[in-house]
């Protein structure tokens, strides 16, 4: 697994947003989320979560639970109008686990098209899992050889042109994306940025994981089956 990164700040706000991707002994993880809602304290409450995810996603073997476990931890710091939203993948040989809490669902790349995975349920903030006694269960996405999972916090979709219109990620992928993943994130950014009129009202981050084989192994060698994961944090 390896990252890169680069940064998309907001002028008007505090970074809220966060990713992080980690080797487990479950497959490798990632988390990507926001902090949102009008507390002052969104740098603090994000280095909180990054923190919480890497003591906690080694030694947890289900995603539900490490989102309770998060819940737990960060819940109790937050005020009552500030929240946490939270996408949590584990990546393993062919397919991916996946928990939703109030993130942007993530798009997959793949033949030539984007789409969002129209299975993945909607579960509330990571900080309000427990709001009617309602928890969250995995997904699990299979994915092919070449697929490729753009993972991106709420900036994006706040994006707004001259017109009002909001930025179509999901079309706009599909039309700049590219070989080596870090040349499609740089890509979509640009586009991005040419898109907006006054600027981002909020941080963002993209991730693009890329499910890679190397050449000179038989497709069927499962201990070949690498992910490579790129941000422009």
């Amino acid at each position: 697994m390896r990252t890169r990164s680069r940064l998309v700040p907001a002028a008007t706000q505090v970074r809220g947003d966060f990713h992080a991707v980690l080797p487990t002994p479950f497959g490798t993880r990632i988390l990507i989320g926001d902090v949102l809602g009008t507390g002052g304290s969104a740098h603090q409450t994000a280095a909180a979560a990054l923190g919480n995810f890497r003591q906690l996603a080694p030694n947890e073997p289900n995603l539900p639970g490490l989102a309770e476990r998060m819940h737990s931890v960060l819940a109790p710091m937050l005020t009552d109008d500030e929240f946490v939203t939270a996408l949590l993948l584990t990546f393993r040989e062919d397919y991916a686990e996946m928990v939703c809490c109030g993130n942007p669902p993530p798009l997959l790349l793949g033949e030539g098209r984007v789409s969002p995975i129209e299975a993945l349920p909607a579960y509330p903030p990571l900080t309000l899992l427990d709001l009617g006694g309602h928890w969250c269960e995995t997904t699990t996405v299979p994915l092919r050889q070449g697929d490729r999972l753009l993972l991106h916090t709420y900036g994006p979709m706040q994006v707004r042109d001259e017109r009002g219109h909001a930025y179509p990620l999901a079309e706009r992928a599909a039309a700049l994306s590219a070989d080596d993943p870090a040349s499609t994130l740089e890509n979509v950014q640009a586009d991005l940025l040419d898109h907006v009129v006054d600027g981002l009202s909020l941080p963002m981050t993209l991730l693009l994981a890329n499910l890679e084989r190397p050449t000179t192994q038989p497709v069927t060698d499962k201990a070949a089956v690498h992910w490579t994961a790129q941000a422009n944090d």
